[in-house]
């Protein structure tokens, strides 16, 4: 049987010591290797997702969401203004990668042609000869706008967006409406193009799947 000395002892508690602390050491170097893993892996952005808004004079939409760049959202979907169905597409500037972010909106779509005697009906108006004439309207619009991005850096984003829209407006028949404005039967004309620049809100939120 051999006996520990003092030197053998001393020697046996240093290296408990410094195993100790060895492994305090690595635990806490691979809880934080794990902690910037994660980090990084919640950093990755989401890329693809599902826009919902609505707002005026274009009625409400639901668009895909590609996101190839932390700062450009791409989007693109049917919309509706309760009586004709449409499409859009549009881009987002989001400059500031932050919870709280500004944006820049760019956005066009068409509308295809519908009856809008439903809004003559819908007012309590009787429809007039040149209301029933005007049965098929269709426009485009092309919209700019500034909006804040609450959620941008996120999963989840609610925004809201005011700018100003140019709207083309076509009447295939305008013939009645000139006829009923000027009391002459005899009148015929051509398409009528109406273009007009107003005001545009919208709120909404989209959804980020991945």
């Amino acid at each position: 049987m051999t006996m520990a000395t003092p030197s053998t002892r001393r020697r046996a508690a240093s290296l408990r010591r410094h195993g100790t602390a060895l492994a305090c050491l690595v635990a806490v170097a691979t809880g934080a290797a794990a902690h910037a893993q994660e980090e990084t892996a919640g950093a990755e952005p989401y890329r693809l997702g599902l826009l919902v808004d609505a707002g005026a004079p274009h009625g409400i939409g639901v668009s895909a969401v590609f996101k190839p760049l932390p700062w450009l959202r791409l989007q693109a979907g049917p919309t509706t203004n309760t009586l004709s169905l449409g499409f859009r597409g549009g881009l987002s500037l989001l400059p500031m990668q932050t919870f709280i972010s500004p944006s820049i909106n760019v956005e066009g779509g068409h509308y295809f042609g519908s009856d809008y005697n439903d809004v003559v009906d819908w007012l309590g108006a009787t429809p007039t000869s040149a209301t029933s004439a005007i049965r098929d309207i269709s426009y485009d619009y092309v919209a700019g706008s500034v909006g804040l991005e609450i959620g941008a850096a996120n999963r989840f984003n609610f925004f809201l967006h005011l700018g100003l829209s140019y709207v083309r407006m076509g009447v295939d028949d305008a013939s009645a409406l000139i006829e009923d404005a000027t009391d002459e039967s005899d009148i015929t004309a051509r398409n009528l193009t109406v273009r007009a620049t107003i005001p545009s809100v919208k709120v909404g939120f989209l959804f980020y799947f991945f």
